[in-house]
């Protein structure tokens, strides 16, 4: 989920940009310039030795203290995450997995030369062929409705980022798996791209002040009735621990949250000099939290309440991402709607704009007409709920022969 700012309490604006759905990229900011850094290694031996330098030096900080809220999510800070987070998406891999924004911040910042390119071509390649994200783009339209399964997990690379192990552990636990020449070609990646981007990620406090607010608004009983409402809605057990860490992001206007298997990573800049916490994170964190269990559901059922929706919405089967049509609007609707009657004590005003892609936002208010706050929460295998949705899928067919 993607937001931009300013971000009130009133008005969520965001938009999905979720794996191997999503065909939608983020747009590329222009930033301050940065000093240069050295140019292309001379030999394997010289990137042996930088491996060897920066896994003495760029030893990751310790996983930063976390509480867990009533919510079961804990919220805390590592470096290897952060770290693992910037290099991964430096290359570009997957367009809507990953975000461009990286790579535009250090073009614009110090620039990138031919030896810089060649390599971020050659992780891209690596990402491409060993993940099974890439190898699935030809999901059905049934199974474009709801989350995939695969949200709740992480792809195997990463996942070695996202435990509790320093970076250079996870580096070198990740590149073990890996056969002679990737291995190779790792090392000199993260020989090449580590050391630029600790330098960015290097800034105290690192998201202290936001950290201490989202943990002491998930403490609110209000949010975990409403966590449980969530799962009840979606019919699926209590998850284990949810992790949600703050990772660096470049840009001043926007931010976005994504799900990463038990881990949400959610982008950010670092606190303000003055020390305030930059963004409004728990309905996005519910946001998300929502299409994380929306992904537990069992296949069938997915499938099944899938191909209802498609009969009462024919026109969710052209959207460029169907997520839009129901899953979307569903965490607006528990994340940003519910969360601000039931916790805040407001409402959302019908006027205003509660996210950013059209077809979602008039969908999830849509739904806030026929199950509003204030009444009792719906079932998600109630027929008229589906009906509900799909009631606004008439002014998406018209844009669309508009169009």
């Amino acid at each position: 989920m993607q937001v931009r700012a300013p971000l009130t309490k009133d008005t969520l604006r965001a938009v999905s940009l979720h794996a191997r759905i999503n065909a939608l990229a983020s747009p590329e900011f222009r930033m301050r310039r940065w000093s240069c850094w050295p140019t292309k290694l001379r030999n394997m031996r010289a990137v042996a030795l930088v491996w060897i330098l920066l896994c003495a030096t760029a030893q990751a900080a310790p996983l930063t203290p976390s509480s867990t809220s009533s919510t079961h999510v804990q919220v805390g800070y590592s470096e290897a995450t952060d770290l693992f987070n910037l290099l991964d998406n430096l290359s570009d891999w997957l367009p809507g997995f990953t975000v461009p924004v990286y790579r535009s911040y250090m073009e614009a910042h110090g620039g990138l030369d031919q030896a810089d390119l060649a390599a971020l071509a050659a992780y891209a390649d690596f990402r491409r062929r060993t993940s099974g994200l890439a190898k699935d783009d030809d999901l059905k339209v049934v199974d474009r409705v709801f989350a995939p399964d695969v949200t709740r997990e992480a792809d195997p690379f990463s996942r070695h980022f996202l435990g509790s192990a320093g970076f250079e552990a996870s580096a070198n636990a990740a590149i073990a798996e890996q056969s002679a020449d990737d291995q190779r070609l790792l090392r000199a990646y993260f020989a090449r791209f580590v050391p630029r981007a600790s330098r960015l990620i290097a800034v105290a406090p690192r998201f202290e002040q936001q950290r201490r607010v989202l943990r002491e608004e998930l403490s609110n009983p209000a949010v975990s009735r409403l966590a449980s409402q969530m799962r009840d809605f979606f019919a699926v057990p209590e998850p284990p621990v949810f992790e949600a860490r703050f990772v660096w992001w470049p840009d001043m206007d926007t931010t976005q949250a994504k799900v990463r298997g038990r881990t949400m990573l959610l982008y950010s800049q670092h606190d303000a000099p003055t020390g305030t916490a930059s963004m409004d994170w728990t309905p996005i964190l519910l946001h998300e939290l929502s299409h994380y269990l929306s992904a537990g559901q069992p296949s069938a059922r997915k499938r099944m309440l899938a191909a209802n929706f498609l009969r009462l919405c024919p026109s969710a089967a052209a959207l460029r991402n169907p997520l839009n049509a129901l899953e979307e609007p569903l965490a607006i609707y528990w994340g940003q709607y519910r969360f601000e009657h039931a916790v805040r004590g407001r409402a959302l005003p019908m006027a205003s704009q509660w996210y950013i892609q059209a077809d979602a936002d008039r969908a999830a208010k849509a739904i806030a007409a026929a199950y509003p706050a204030t009444g009792a929460a719906p079932l998600l295998d109630d027929g008229a709920l589906l009906v509900a949705a799909a009631s606004s899928c008439k002014q998406t067919e018209m844009e669309t022969k508009a169009d």
